[in-house]
């Protein structure tokens, strides 16, 4: 099956989301071309334009996901979800990180391999004891795996939707699930940044952004489908969608409702297109006005969301001037593109509005004390989900 994405929404230049940097590294930092096209005969939506694996996944990968008690909270509660699918075998997480979820499978006793190709994460990982293979999933991976034994389980959180070859990538999670086994996995889903506007969701390391439709397109003919999903609200929305053999697993009435709501796709993309554009032009109408009127701006959690946001709507140092993280292996960088400074939390004193560029993480980051005295003493966020506002 061939996919051929047509374009549809251009973002114009963007650098690496993930690749903070130095200011020794400015001259040769890496762009692109991002554009979101759409293929009506799989009913695809993803990049036109694609950046090497190992210019973003690497030994020097900027993300961890164990930094947020939220979401270690949401992969404990997900592996108990999941358990009866984990049955008496092996569970194979794809991208693992620094062991989130390995650790919650471990907690209840599940044997669980982790599937990493960044090496300083997965090196995390290891240290704590996990099992984990740092290679880009294949079938060699695969057949490695299955070597070890029976698989029954195949999970993957924020990674499927970063995998260019998406059909050999499903090859081989049909090759390690069989018939018997489950593979369940949640990314953006694409009706959510529909409604959302969260055009923040695009960047280099999601290359395809899912419905049931495209990934029914690229099962089925493998025997293989969507049997069950549910919506779950991480990451601003996203689709657990879980996948296995249709003479094993009959689909539930649910992915029904939900296919129906994914009628008229390009439609879809065409609402998103002018939504993004005007999003742009109040984001940069607010934070002008912001500086006109002397405030104290600086941008709050440095995440790859945020790095599009600066990026599209030409956000530089002149208007958010430095942007705090707890986050070690960003601080003293800079943001890709724009080079806004990211500094220790700490530093987020005397602020008068925070533009909230972790704002999926927003409910967690509200009981933080120090927020909490930033709120009580009159400051605001800025956000731009669904619509640029200040809150």
């Amino acid at each position: 099956m061939s996919i051929k994405l047509d374009p549809v929404i251009d973002f114009g230049k963007m650098p690496i989301a993930n690749a903070f940097l130095t200011p020794d590294q400015f001259a040769r930092e890496y762009f692109y071309d991002m554009v979101v096209g759409y293929d009506p005969a799989t009913h695809a939506i993803g990049l036109v334009n694609t950046v090497p694996p190992e210019k973003m996944f690497h030994d020097n990968y900027a993300f961890f996901s164990s930094t947020s008690k939220g979401m270690q909270d949401h992969f404990a509660a997900t592996a108990q979800t999941l358990l009866p699918y984990a049955g008496k075998g092996i569970v194979v997480e794809m991208g693992s990180n620094d062991g989130i979820m390995l650790e919650a499978w471990r907690k209840l006793g599940v044997r669980a391999i982790g599937v990493e190709p960044s090496g300083n994460v997965a090196d995390v990982s290891r240290k704590k004891g996990h099992e984990v293979i740092s290679e880009f999933m294949g079938e060699k991976v695969a057949d490695d795996i299955l070597s070890r034994g029976t698989v029954s389980l195949v999970y993957g959180a924020n990674v499927s939707c970063h995998i260019e070859d998406i059909e050999g990538y499903f090859k081989s999670i049909a090759k390690l699930i069989g018939k018997s086994g489950v593979f369940v996995f949640e990314d953006p889903y694409f009706l959510d940044i529909v409604e959302k506007t969260s055009y923040d969701q695009v960047y280099d390391e999601h290359v395809w952004y899912f419905t049931i439709s495209f990934i029914n397109a690229l099962f089925e003919p493998r025997g293989y489908r969507v049997f069950d999903c549910e919506h779950v609200p991480v990451h601003g929305g996203e689709l657990r969608m879980y996948v296995g053999h249709k003479d094993t697993f009959p689909a539930r009435p649910v992915v029904s409702n939900w296919l129906a709501k994914e009628n008229d796709l390009p439609g879809k993309l065409e609402i998103l297109k002018k939504n993004v554009v005007r999003s742009k032009e109040r984001m940069r109408e607010l934070l002008q006005g912001l500086k006109r009127d002397g405030k104290r701006v600086c941008g709050f959690g440095a995440s790859s969301k945020g790095v599009i946001v600066c990026n599209y709507c030409d956000i530089g140092p002149d208007l958010v001037p430095f942007i705090t993280d707890n986050t070690p292996a960003k601080q003293g960088k800079y943001y890709p593109g724009v080079h806004i400074p990211v500094v220790p939390q700490e530093q987020f004193k005397d602020v008068d509005v925070a533009v909230m560029f972790a704002w999926n993480h927003l409910p967690e980051i509200e009981k933080l004390p120090f927020i909490q005295e930033f709120r009580a003493r009159g400051g605001k966020f800025l956000t731009h989900v669904p619509e640029p506002r200040i809150i």
